[in-house]
């Protein structure tokens, strides 16, 4: 099955082609508003220059994206993404599929980005965390990086 996702190794932009959202670093936030606009979009607060949403968005084959993203003084700073079967829940949980889901997003990530998880743009990483049971795709932009 497909990653519904994209990275741009060479500019660091994120597509998710089944939302028609490409997000990239430094973003202003309000393109990204503009952009997000026919999403489902929730607006989780700021504080001291900080600004974060949250995406849920039932995408096909049955499946479900979650994308965590922050902004620091209106720019796309950093970026958490998650996706699963529409159906898990923490009734079916566990950690070995949660360990199986890190090697999957390692593994794309690996052939999205040639093995490669730090480029002049930022940082990129799947990793699983065990204090909230998931796994997520991590993007951190660079303070220099605009593309």
């Amino acid at each position: 099955m497909n990653a519904p996702f994209l990275i741009d190794p060479e500019t660091g932009r994120v597509t998710f082609p089944d939302l028609a959202l490409e997000l990239r670093p430094m973003m202003p936030e309000a393109e990204f508003i503009a952009a997000s606009s026919s999403v489902n979009r929730d607006n989780l607060g700021a504080n001291n220059g900080w600004q974060r949403y949250s995406v849920r968005q039932l995408i096909p084959n049955d499946r479900r994206l979650g994308i965590f993203l922050i902004f620091f003084q209106e720019r796309l700073k950093m970026l958490s993404f998650a996706y699963a079967h529409k159906d898990e829940s923490w009734a079916t949980w566990s950690e070995a599929t949660e360990l199986e889901r890190e090697k999957e997003y390692q593994r794309e990530l690996a052939v999205q980005l040639g093995g490669k998880n730090t480029f002049p743009w930022g940082t990129v990483g799947a990793q699983l965390d065990s204090k909230s049971g998931g796994t997520d795709v991590w993007v951190n932009f660079s303070a220099g990086s605009s593309q």
